[in-house]
């Protein structure tokens, strides 16, 4: 009776459930799409989706590579086979079948998945797709940068260090992976890497020249104050109206000059009060009060 009753599930498993992992998540899951009525590929895409909530996973997988097999364009069947393997947790067999499919880096489809993906905030599936098209040729560095960014906004710097370094094997003057890993530095405090990378960034940056605050940062925390004000002055308006870069100029001058000259920086300050900084004058230049000179006397001496 039992081999009879497997033999049964085996042949006509479309018609028998069994429990499968975070099957109550897919039951409930409101991420899949349904194709429109009118499109050729509605009909096999709702088979695919019934199944996958009723139970009958392994249908679903065989049924959704079919219809993509069937009509290979069609944006929900690629996104929806993706939804299923991210709520059983599989990532690395839908990496593995992005792979096996090996899309073109041209290719229109997989742009506008990307897209989908970042605009409807599923985050964390974008980066599986990312991971497997990185081991694609042609999507090498569109994917490793896209992956940095990621993981920058996360707050994930070991990661994102990854994969900027990534790209700096490939092209060691990529303006981006420079900016992302001057940052990471930053972060971390290695302030003799920083400069490191800014002087790189000094060579490659085209799009965007505000990398002075970098040396300026990194020369500061190393006690090299004048060569901090040097990158300073060489800072244009816009990163000089940053609150960062006006409190380092602010401090190289109250640590090498006896009576600091704050009129260079009035106007910058200024800009940033207009944005909506509520630090007053006399507190952010700490000499033009009585209380704030007896602060500049404890920073000169190392007591603050």
């Amino acid at each position: 009776m039992k081999k009879t009753f497997a033999f049964l599930c085996f042949s006509f498993f479309l018609q028998c459930s069994y429990p499968v992992k975070n099957q109550e998540n897919i039951e409930r899951d409101q991420g899949f799409i349904l194709s429109k009525q009118d499109d050729p590929s509605s009909a096999c895409n709702k088979l695919a989706i019934d199944s996958a909530k009723s139970g009958f996973v392994e249908a679903a997988e065989l049924k959704f590579d079919d219809c993509i097999r069937l009509f290979p364009n069609q944006m929900d069947l690629h996104l929806n086979r993706l939804r299923l393997f991210y709520l059983l947790e599989e990532y690395e067999t839908i990496k593995g079948k992005i792979v096996a499919e090996s899309p073109n880096p041209k290719s229109s489809l997989y742009q506008s998945i990307l897209k989908s993906l970042e605009d409807s905030f599923r985050l964390e599936e974008r980066v599986i797709v990312l991971d497997a098209l990185s081991r694609l040729k042609g999507w090498e560095l569109y994917s490793y940068e896209e992956l940095a960014k990621y993981f920058m906004n996360q707050g994930n710097f070991r990661q994102a260090e990854f994969y900027w370094n990534q790209i700096l094997e490939v092209n060691a003057f990529h303006e981006e992976a420079l900016y992302g890993m001057v940052e990471i530095q930053t972060q971390f405090g290695k302030w003799h890497s920083v400069l490191d990378y800014a002087k790189s960034l000094s060579v490659a940056a085209k799009k965007n020249k505000e990398f002075h605050y970098f040396y300026a940062k990194a020369y500061f925390e190393l006690a090299r104050y004048e060569e901090a004000l040097k990158w300073i002055e060489q800072a244009n308006a816009n990163e000089k109206s940053q609150i960062a870069v006006l409190e380092i100029w602010r401090d190289c001058l109250l640590l090498t000059k006896d009576k600091p000259n704050w009129e260079p920086l009035l106007p910058f300050y200024r800009k940033v009060k207009s944005g909506g900084y509520t630090v007053p004058e006399s507190a952010f230049f700490p000499t033009l009060d009585p209380a704030g000179r007896e602060l500049r006397k404890a920073i000169r001496s190392g007591r603050q």
